[in-house]
């Protein structure tokens, strides 16, 4: 077979391979609610507020309880809140889009993949799951452990691991937060970057009510020449984690 030929063919069997996964049908568990997680939606200051939620639509905090918020987008009032005739005039949408007034403000943009996503869904009949629909086991943050230099940036990557074997790139549907605002920021896509502050960050990541932490180490470089005697175990700790960030003890 000539080598045109090959390339060829290993372009048609790649093309058929992501049709066969973008044309698979969609699940409220494992497509649609990370995309609402995302957006903020079932965060506490939208439709995760206790008791009424937003405007009488209320949502699990974060997603934990998605039965619940499938009945809630889909059953409750009667099904208002979707359109299967012309999705894209639901007010799960109009309202997310903001094309119609939303207290929350734009959440989706028209046209985006989330957008096409949702539509998608509710188009093929709000599925909450698929027949042998694999479970989201846990999901994975890279790197998991990082040493970074004061004012620099490092892109996480995090894959959600299924039932089935599979795995996939969920990094732009995962939340991300740092939990020493003052050290590092932890932007929505991934991107860490660190201010100029050493130390030791976490970095808090969350899919699909699985939750993973990438450690970051920010040295200031100084030499730690003499420490104190160990008197136990914790001055072990202690005195490694300050040779490794290049803090002298004071």
């Amino acid at each position: 077979m000539k080598a045109p030929l090959k390339a060829w063919m290993i372009v048609m069997l790649a093309g058929t391979s992501f049709a066969a996964e973008s044309s698979r049908p969609l699940s409220f568990v494992n497509d649609i609610q990370p995309i609402l997680t995302k957006a903020g939606c079932n965060a506490g200051v939208c439709h995760a507020k206790a008791i009424t939620g937003q405007r009488g639509f209320r949502l699990s905090v974060l997603g934990f309880e998605p039965e619940e918020d499938y009945e809630a987008i889909v059953k409750q009032g009667k099904g208002r809140r979707v359109f299967p005739p012309a999705p894209e005039e639901s007010l799960l949408i109009t309202k997310g889009a903001a094309i119609v007034p939303h207290t929350g403000g734009k959440k989706l943009e028209p046209g985006s993949e989330d957008y096409k996503m949702l539509v998608r869904w509710i188009a093929e009949g709000m599925n909450y799951t698929q027949k042998d629909e694999a479970k989201l086991n846990g999901i994975v943050v890279e790197p998991g452990r990082i040493t970074m230099k004061i004012k620099t940036a490092q892109q996480l990557k995090v894959t959600a691991r299924y039932s089935d074997g599979s795995s996939r790139d969920v990094t732009k549907l995962a939340l991300f937060e740092a939990n020493d605002r003052a050290m590092a920021e932890a932007g929505d896509q991934g991107l860490v970057k660190t201010l100029d502050i050493p130390g030791n960050v976490a970095v808090m990541v969350r899919f699909g009510g699985r939750v993973s932490v990438c450690s970051v180490s920010i040295p200031l470089g100084a030499p730690v020449d003499s420490l104190p005697p160990v008197k136990n175990f914790i001055d072990q700790h202690v005195f490694a984690n300050l040779k490794q960030i290049g803090v002298p003890p004071s």
